[in-house]
């Protein structure tokens, strides 16, 4: 008959730790042995700080296409972080480090986890910085760190010349916007938004032409553009949108 030696609790604790310390760095990487040893110095920026790094690449199918060679909006940018490295110098990871996007247009996106690539679009002419921020999880510390990217944005496809209102009796207002066309190419689709307060207001200020018609918006030309809708409060104003340029 064979009989078993029971295992002392101390054998078995330090069994247990032994285990975990050779285990965890297959399932988080090496942060774990790195805090647990002390670490080392950052492979970037300050000493016990992330690096961050950011990248940024239009994501627009009329520029691939050569349809928009002058940058007009709106354009879409993806941004991605995946290049940054946390304070230990190794890649960040999902579920660890935290990220977080301001892309200089007013908008923002806090600290999240998943947020390592993400799209953002830009509605206005103008120069923009877009700034990343890197944080590591308080555990490690809670730094951060910082990088930025310039993007500039075309001049918009439409110039707006005028917008008047109207009330009417139903209690909608009617609206007129004059546009012209400011870009080199001719324009086959024409859009603008209405923003009041900061927002998009509902509107159907938009227009497509016949196709193999002559009436697209040549360069130069203009067109007016109507439409019925809702009471707003504060400021109203029009914005350049969507429009498709003729092939």
């Amino acid at each position: 008959m064979h009989y078993f030696r029971p295992v002392s609790a101390a054998k078995l604790s330090l069994f247990l730790i032994v285990s975990v310390t050779l285990l965890l760095p297959f399932i988080t990487g090496c942060d774990f042995i790195d805090q647990f040893l002390g670490g080392g110095t950052s492979g970037g920026g300050t000493t016990g700080a992330p690096l961050a790094v950011i990248a940024a690449e239009i994501d627009d199918s009329m520029v691939d296409s050569g349809l928009n060679p002058d940058l007009r909006p709106p354009l879409m940018y993806k941004f991605n972080s995946l290049d940054s490295l946390d304070k230990f110098g190794d890649p960040i990871r999902h579920g660890v480090q935290e990220v977080a996007w301001d892309f200089g247009d007013g908008e923002t996106r806090g600290f999240e986890w998943n947020d390592y690539v993400t799209d953002h679009r830009y509605w206005e002419e103008g120069t923009y910085t877009a700034t990343l921020t890197v944080r590591e999880p308080a555990t490690y510390g809670g730094a951060t760190n910082t990088a930025q990217e310039t993007i500039t944005i075309g001049p918009a496809w439409l110039e707006i010349v005028s917008l008047t209102t109207a009330s009417r009796p139903d209690g909608q207002v009617d609206v007129t916007v004059v546009v012209r066309n400011q870009s080199q190419q001719p324009l086959g689709k024409i859009q603008v938004d209405l923003i009041a307060n900061g927002s998009i207001w509902p509107s159907n200020l938009s227009v497509t032409f016949p196709s193999g018609s002559q009436d697209d918006l040549p360069p130069g030309g203009t067109y007016t553009l109507k439409s019925a809708v809702g009471q707003w409060t504060g400021s109203l104003r029009a914005r350049s949108s969507f429009c498709v340029p003729l092939s």
